[in-house]
């Protein structure tokens, strides 16, 4: 299967590049007090770094989003990225949610580097997952929701077939393609805007294959996703 991200994209969003990687045989289910411990580490750290910016939308690896958003007349307010929604929590203090250890895992390294980070579970998804704008037809179903409804047309999103599997791109994911305790095959992503940089995108990239390894046991597939390479066999 392909993943495959869309010109379009990259004219929205021009120099952003995504941090991909693929994983097959991945036990989700056993408790990994590495990531419990990385988890708390970057929790704390998160709010640390970034207090002196007064909120989270201020810091220079976020407010770029605002930016983009804004320029697309998206209310970055209404739907903030998931790194912002992430460093605002991390902000409030307190004891870090846990979810199970890949989305742990993945949103320590989101507040590690101040960028949005999440995984789809491909066992659920058919495929190519596509980052496309939406077309008619194509329907969500979120997270708290009793059925799936219909998204406008435009709107930037990942998609499987006609289900988007996140709206307005970094904003929020559906039912569909969930991480849980029984994921065995995922796909990671993290998208850098070209404001923060090609080193970010790497060390991201780095990142999720390292710990693939080291605390999953697995080899993971990784690449970078940009203008001139815009797909990605897992």
């Amino acid at each position: 299967m392909e993943f495959i991200a869309h010109p379009e994209i990259f004219a929205r969003f021009p120099g952003i590049r995504i941090a991909i990687a693929s994983a097959e045989g991945l036990d989700n289910a056993t408790p990994r007090p590495q990531i419990e411990a990385a988890w708390r580490e970057a929790w704390a750290a998160a709010a640390t770094a970034a207090a002196p910016y007064g909120n989270a939308q201020s810091h220079p690896r976020i407010a770029p989003w605002r930016e983009r958003f804004k320029a697309q007349g998206i209310s970055g307010k209404e739907f903030p990225s998931s790194a912002e929604a992430l460093l605002r929590r991390a902000l409030k203090g307190g004891e870090p949610f846990t979810i199970n250890p890949l989305v742990d895992w993945y949103n320590a390294l989101s507040l590690r580097h101040f960028v949005p980070a999440g995984a789809f579970d491909l066992g659920q998804l058919a495929g190519p997952v596509e980052l496309r704008l939406t077309t008619e037809g194509d329907t969500f179903f979120a997270l708290d929701a009793p059925e799936a409804i219909p998204v406008p047309a435009g709107e930037v999103a990942y998609t499987d077939g006609h289900t988007v599997i996140t709206r307005h791109f970094i904003w929020r994911q559906s039912r569909a393609g969930l991480i849980s305790h029984e994921t065995t095959h995922a796909l990671l992503l993290s998208e850098i805007l070209g404001e923060v940089g090609e080193a970010v995108a790497n060390a991201m990239l780095s990142d999720f294959l390292t710990g693939l390894r080291d605390y999953f046991g697995v080899n993971g597939r990784g690449a970078i996703i940009d203008a001139d390479h815009s797909t990605f066999v897992y």
